[in-house]
């Protein structure tokens, strides 16, 4: 813990504070620790540390590799501990790879070229390909490699009996008995910003949670922002309280970063911008994400630039990057996609909601970054770990199974498994199904419990509020209408019923 500090730059910040002190005859040299403590109390210094401590010792718990002397915290690309699902990502990046090598070939280009200055980069005037552009891999290529990981060693295997979840890899998830325990603070018990706010006479608790929001985002000290937002965030007090938590409050140097990578765009031409440009444009069909489709476009492009992202991520996105020779330097190499994580269908779906928080491209950039780099990477890499994509599924399929077995099989029956169903849904984090703001609500309690274990449980608690339709359905196609419409579902109603309304199965 103490060398990781002595490496980050608030240590440089308060030496340089007391060194100044000392300097100008503002301190006695005897009474430097007394001096010390005054600038942590008195000053953001004190806050900035105690927050940088907090997220060391959150990542320790979270990561214990990180408590080697020789392990920097930033980088932490985790190794599968389980052999199958390791070799099953080796395989998924091979295909990945492949893919993107075949695309490469269609479109009988080199894979990096300097950019003619008379295009606009971010506007997509470079030219289309002349054939169906066909993404790397969507949601239903991942569902189909994760239930097909399967343990060996299990029983099942030598037995042949099966159960009725489309996942085969018996991972330990959550019973409702612990979701309530854990996300207690969900409770309709407990007042939460979006739902009791909106209830005729309570206006007040809408203006006492802006003002509480607005003393905490000043103070800033971590745990106590997530502890508010775990029952909700104003959306005037969003902007701020996000990029505290997810500590990524950009200054000058993140600024002057921003157009460093936004240049490399407006240089190179990469194959991979097909795909962003194909995906950004896919989403903007989208009633509520059109018009902020140029926003959307530029930070997706900076994205697939970005070379921090692999050292950021909380899992290592993946292998399946081609190199090839850099047109500004030949004595260089570069990866296709930089960021090493290769654009897929509805990917900007994920960045979309956050154009109705920021105004400024920049600071949306920096905390959709950091959104994806703590969370939204385990929604597309194959992992045994928690919140993992296949740890989310196991933990949909085991939630409906204990709460309505009998709309789970009638869902096999009729062809229209509900993990099928719901899969689309957690691997969006349910942007582009749910309303932004009831999606932005979701995110909340996301960030505040720093996990995604909410996600599969809403999908899980919306088929179960469905279930009558579902059983009432007797083909796949009256099931998929049953969820076409989604427009008035509320999320955190619907999560406090599903966790605490009703009995808990046993």
């Amino acid at each position: 813990m103490e060398r990781h500090l002595k490496m980050d730059s608030v240590h440089a910040q308060i030496k340089r504070a007391v060194k100044e002190n000392l300097m100008s005859g503002g301190c006695e040299p005897g009474k430097v620790h007394d001096y010390v403590r005054k600038l942590l109390a008195e000053t953001e210094l004190g806050v900035v540390l105690r927050n940088r401590i907090y997220k060391l010792d959150q990542e320790a718990k979270k990561y214990p590799r990180l408590q080697s002397k020789k392990v920097r915290p930033q980088h932490k690309p985790i190794r599968e501990c389980l052999d199958v699902v390791d070799m099953a990502r080796m395989q998924w990046d091979t295909r990945l790879k492949v893919e993107l090598t075949t695309l490469i070939s269609k479109l009988n280009r080199k894979s990096a070229r300097k950019r003619e200055r008379k295009k606009d980069s971010s506007s997509g005037a470079d030219d289309a390909p002349n054939f169906p552009v066909r993404f790397v891999y969507t949601s239903e290529d991942l569902l189909e490699v994760i239930t097909s990981v399967s343990n060996p060693n299990f029983s099942g295997s030598y037995t042949r009996i099966i159960g009725w979840q489309l996942t085969k890899l018996h991972l330990k998830t959550p019973t409702v008995t612990e979701l309530r325990q854990r996300y207690r603070e969900l409770s309709p018990q407990i007042r939460q910003m979006g739902v009791d706010n909106n209830i005729y006479g309570s206006e007040w608790f809408g203006a006492e949670r802006e003002r509480t929001g607005a003393a905490l985002a000043t103070n800033g000290y971590i745990p106590h922002l997530k502890n508010f937002a775990k029952t909700g965030v104003p959306q005037s007090q969003r902007p701020a309280l996000w990029a505290r938590i997810l500590g990524c409050v950009p200054g000058p140097k993140e600024f002057h970063y921003y157009q460093t990578v936004k240049d490399r765009v407006n240089r190179v031409d990469l194959v991979s911008d097909y795909l962003v440009r194909f995906d950004v444009q896919e989403t903007s069909d989208y009633d509520e994400f059109f018009v902020f489709s140029d926003p959307l476009l530029e930070i997706m492009l900076i994205f697939s630039r970005d070379t921090q992202i692999p050292k950021l991520c909380s899992l290592l996105p993946t292998t399946a990057v081609i190199e090839t020779p850099n047109p500004l330097s030949e004595d260089e190499k570069i990866s296709i996609p930089p960021s090493t994580v290769i654009p897929y269908y509805q990917m900007s779906l994920l960045a979309a909601p956050f154009s109705f928080v920021y105004a400024g491209v920049e600071e949306m950039y920096f905390v959709w970054r950091a959104m994806y780099c703590r969370y939204f990477c385990r929604l597309h890499v194959l992992s045994s770990r928690p919140d993992s994509i296949l740890y989310l599924s196991r933990m949909f399929e085991n939630l409906l199974l204990a709460a309505h077995p009998k709309v789970f099989y009638h869902g096999i029956k009729v062809g229209a498994h509900p993990l099928r169903t719901a899969f689309p849904w957690i691997f969006t984090a349910f942007s582009g199904v749910l309303p932004v703001f009831q999606v932005l609500q979701l995110w909340d309690r996301v960030i505040a419990y720093d996990s995604l274990e909410l996600i599969p449980t809403l999908a899980a608690a919306i088929y179960v509020f469905r279930a009558e339709h579902v059983l009432a359905s007797k083909t796949a196609e009256e099931v998929h209408a049953v969820f076409k419409e989604t427009v008035h579902i509320q999320a955190i109603p619907l999560l406090q019923h599903f966790l605490f309304a009703r009995k808990a199965p046993s």
